[in-house]
């Protein structure tokens, strides 16, 4: 709770910059993971957890070229729930929330083009339908990319783009009910950025 209170204290802060210093946006995204099969107990086989979900997003530029910008954002990302299930059936559910800060160069051509990298902070619950539910947190870095476009205006800029984000590292182990859980944790991130810019 701390952390969430932080985070959107954060985001607040960025929200109050001045005009002409950045972006708040809201992303619509789809959570990829990988299938994995359990090394302890009876072995079950987890098909991958792909949860949809949405997060909210404040940057501020700390360094504008015109054609280039550096900005520094943070985001914070709903809970996600997706089912635990293999060959048709529900063995469970996996949780997963996170809050995240970082940087990404966006350069302004005829579309939109950004490429960052960011530091997540996953917070993971496997919920096996026997058992006891285990929490878990993941910090990893994950690199982001979009494309798209904005709408120049005279006060703000409405702006949409298409993000691909990814994890720079993976976990695989899957010895106990906590490293299953990071292990089945989200592998690719596909959404819709949109939002305004100051």
């Amino acid at each position: 709770m701390r952390r969430e209170l932080l985070l959107l204290t954060a985001l607040a802060a960025l929200t109050a910059l001045p005009a002409s210093a950045g972006e708040v946006g809201v992303l619509v995204d789809k959570q990829i993971g990988k299938s994995q099969t359990a090394a302890f107990g009876a072995g079950q086989k987890y098909d991958d957890v792909s949860p949809t979900g949405f997060g909210i997003r404040g940057g501020f530029d700390v360094l504008d070229l015109k054609v280039a910008a550096l900005q520094l954002n943070a985001t914070w990302h709903n809970k996600t729930t997706g089912d635990l299930s293999y060959g048709g059936t529900k063995y469970g559910e996996l949780e997963n929330q996170y809050w995240a800060v970082g940087a990404m160069v966006n350069w302004k051509l005829l579309v939109n083009v950004g490429a960052g990298v960011e530091y997540r902070s996953e917070n993971l619950t496997f919920r096996p339908t026997g058992g006891a539910s285990t929490d878990s947190t993941l910090g990893r870095p994950w690199a982001r990319v979009n494309v798209g476009f904005s709408i120049p205006t005279p006060v703000v800029s409405p702006f949409f783009a298409l993000e691909v984000a990814a994890p720079l590292s993976k976990k695989d182990a899957t010895g106990t009910p906590k490293d299953l859980s990071e292990a089945l944790a989200p592998q690719v991130q596909i959404g819709i950025y949109g939002g305004i810019r100051f």
